[in-house]
């Protein structure tokens, strides 16, 4: 490495500076609450992507359910995506650039931990051991040829990052005068689909035999987590207006919607319980991953639904 700066980050880099000084001496009071929440949304959304990608790697590297490389290369623009918008801003979305040192100091926290992570990613297959080793303190291989454990370490240490920045937008949300429950909407947006892409991938860990008894025990406490989000909101008053039928399309959308992403759910369990018996032997990886994806997909149109109807009654 001979330290100097990809194109890439001089350009974002210059570009964060730019919306700093056109923010200059602006304070949250200047901001509308919804423009807070949305940005907050969109920090909760490099959680499930950058989980997204670990899953995609992993396929990828064991050559499992027709994992594709350019899948990898897309989830990278999009987490690529996120972090320039938050650095930025977009007039168009509604999301303000950075309005408090914290703020802009935590994204640059955010961009200097996925640097590497994103190096290892977009590296070409035949580059990818080469590309591991300039960002490890040292080779130690063991039994981990495809350095499986140092990419999702990587993974574990963005995401942390990512929701150190989604708390401290959560924080400046509740200082506006909207209503909490728009906070909390945003808060959570995205929580369940990370939770969904954390398992898939380990349940590839444990079909493919790879630290597979540490993966059965962390694949359960997702799932737990996972079914308790899921029904949290059960009895929700804003859920609740959210799906009523007095929306008319609005609201049965949202529940059709809602009953879909729920089927799918029932389907991934069904399956998880073989490996939770421990049986690997039947498991059908290449169907659960494409319904994985399908109810992932599913569930940002719904968070995005509710998010609108949330900014409607209580953004504004």
């Amino acid at each position: 490495m001979d330290g100097t700066l990809p194109l890439r980050s001089v350009m974002r880099r210059i570009a964060a500076f730019a919306a700093t000084l056109l923010l200059a001496g602006g304070a949250s009071a200047d901001l509308f609450g919804y423009e807070v929440s949305v940005a907050q949304t969109e920090a909760g959304r490099l959680r499930h992507l950058g989980h997204r990608l670990a899953k995609q790697n992993l396929l990828f590297q064991l050559h499992l359910a027709g994992q594709l490389k350019a899948d990898v290369v897309q989830t990278v623009a999009d987490i690529d995506r996120v972090i320039e918008t938050l650095e930025r801003g977009h007039s168009h979305f509604s999301i303000p650039a950075p309005w408090t040192r914290e703020i802009r100091e935590q994204i640059q926290e955010v961009d200097r931990s996925w640097g590497p992570l994103r190096s290892i990613a977009v590296a070409n297959p035949y580059d990818y051991l080469r590309v591991n080793r300039q960002f490890m303190d040292a080779e130690n291989r063991g039994n981990d040829p495809l350095l499986l454990r140092y990419f999702d370490a990587l993974t574990d240490a963005f995401v942390a990052e990512s929701e150190k920045l989604l708390a401290i937008y959560d924080a400046e949300c509740r200082k506006t005068d909207i209503s909490p429950v728009l906070c909390d909407t945003a808060a959570i947006s995205g929580y369940s689909a990370m939770l969904a892409e954390k398992a898939t991938r380990e349940i590839t860990y444990v079909v493919a035999g790879i630290d597979a008894d540490q993966n059965r025990e962390r694949l359960v406490q997702t799932v737990a987590q996972y079914e308790k989000a899921s029904s949290a909101n059960d009895d929700s008053p804003f859920f609740e207006s959210a799906l009523s039928p007095e929306r008319g399309k609005a609201g049965e959308a949202a529940r059709e919607l809602l009953g879909s992403l729920r089927s799918d759910w029932i389907a991934i369990r069904k399956n998880v319980a073989m490996l939770e018996a421990g049986d690997e032997q039947n498991f059908e990886l290449d169907q659960l991953v494409q319904v994985q994806e399908q109810l992932v997909e599913k569930m940002e149109r719904l968070g995005a639904a509710l998010l609108r109807y949330a900014n409607i009654v209580y953004g504004v």
